[in-house]
């Protein structure tokens, strides 16, 4: 039906070929609000038809899932219904990317979580169905922790406002639990059902100060965009040559509360923080061979901010006898200043490599995750001798 990020992957698992199409739905239906959606819902009910919500789309899992399937499509449900800038949060519908979300927020100084697969996604598919973590994580959280109120529209048909929003007597967006246990943890748990429990159409997510000047400059045509960096920003990226010694690094950093950004790559994805096309991309070759890469961005609002930031990184760099490249032979393209701000690094740096899977679902600490992603090396080698 359409191409999506790792569909060959299940393709793969289901003894089908590796293409990276799904198979095609019934029909398509485009609902444009709420009440639309119930009716589609409570026909399917009725006439014993499967569905699938899809919002913006990026992996399998809104795909047909048997051969009796229809997919809803949430794209004429794009509008942002509220933001709260005193309460610190916005009010989405399915289909408003992170994109949309976070260039209406910066005109109030304001920024939202963004998931790692970039800001192309939805950010309620995010906070309710999905996994969520991102680029941003140490400074705004994963999707889990940033959804409120939520209105759901249940594989029955039923409405559910869960949160604030289920009021009585004034309801509002404004939180996401009321007394006794929490609805959210049925509806996503950690990694949410991935349209497996009904339709959400509207969120309400949190938003956090902007880490500095909203005011952007870029020049220049694609790819060679240029980009006036804000003064309080800086880059750093280091190898930390284990990974158990990554663990060590991360928990360090994370201890101080300094960081922006503070990701692990693998060598060819921080390449891609060098380079603007792939055309200059195998020029950075040195840098991909990075054992163990660690990405971490400071960003403050004051000079104030900065100075203590840097201080505090300089005295662990120290501590931890590592070295920061940037500054030396490497120099970042100025666009991955904005890409970082703007949290493209998803796009840029994560799917860069096409389809794959890594951590996935197990990155509620560092030591989980890391062992994760060391079990998935040898995983992944099967598949590839495989040629998936």
């Amino acid at each position: 039906y359409a191409y999506n990020w790792c569909t060959e992957i299940f393709n793969f698992m289901e003894g089908k070929e590796p293409s990276p199409f799904s198979d095609t739905p019934k029909a398509v239906i485009l609902p444009a609000n709420t009440e639309e959606v119930q009716k589609i819902v409570k026909l399917c009910n009725k006439y014993g038809i499967t569905f699938k919500a899809q919002s913006t789309g990026l992996g399998p899992w809104n795909q047909p899932s048997t051969d009796n399937s229809i997919i809803v499509d949430l794209r004429r449900m794009n509008n942002i219904v509220k933001i709260d800038e005193k309460n610190l949060y916005a009010v989405i519908e399915s289909y408003v990317s992170g994109a949309q979300l976070q260039t209406e927020i910066m005109k109030y100084g304001l920024n939202c979580h963004m998931p790692g697969a970039g800001p192309q996604v939805s950010p309620l598919a995010s906070a309710t169905s999905m996994n969520g973590p991102g680029f941003t994580s140490p400074s705004t959280g994963h999707s889990a922790r940033n959804v409120l109120a939520v209105e759901w529209v249940l594989p029955t048909g039923d409405i559910l406002r869960l949160g604030s929003l289920g009021l009585k007597n004034n309801p509002d967006w404004y939180n996401g639990d009321g007394p006794g246990p929490s609805l959210r943890g049925i509806m996503r748990g950690w990694a949410g059902a991935k349209s497996g429990i009904g339709i959400f159409t509207q969120v309400a997510v949190k938003l956090f100060p902007y880490p500095c000047s909203t005011k952007f400059n870029v020049t220049g045509n694609s790819p060679n965009y240029n980009f006036d960096v804000p003064d309080f920003m800086r880059l750093y990226i280091i190898d930390c040559g284990s990974y158990k010694y990554l663990e060590k690094v991360f928990l360090r950093v994370e201890e101080e509360e300094i960081s922006f950004i503070c990701s692990h790559l693998s060598g060819f994805a921080t390449m891609a923080i060098f380079a603007n096309s792939i055309d200059n991309l195998m020029d950075k070759s040195s840098i991909g061979i990075m054992k163990v890469p660690i990405v971490i961005l400071i960003a403050a609002r004051t000079k104030r901010e900065f100075d203590y930031k840097q201080k505090v990184l300089k005295m662990l760099l120290e501590e931890l006898k590592l070295t920061n490249i940037i500054g030396t032979k490497y120099i970042p393209e100025s666009i991955f200043y904005a890409e970082a701000l703007r949290s493209n690094l998803g796009l840029h740096g994560f799917i860069t490599t096409g389809g794959f899977q890594s951590t996935k679902g197990g990155c509620d600490t560092a030591a989980m995750c890391l062992r994760s992603t060391k079990s998935n090396i040898r995983l992944k080698k099967k598949y590839i001798k495989k040629g998936v």
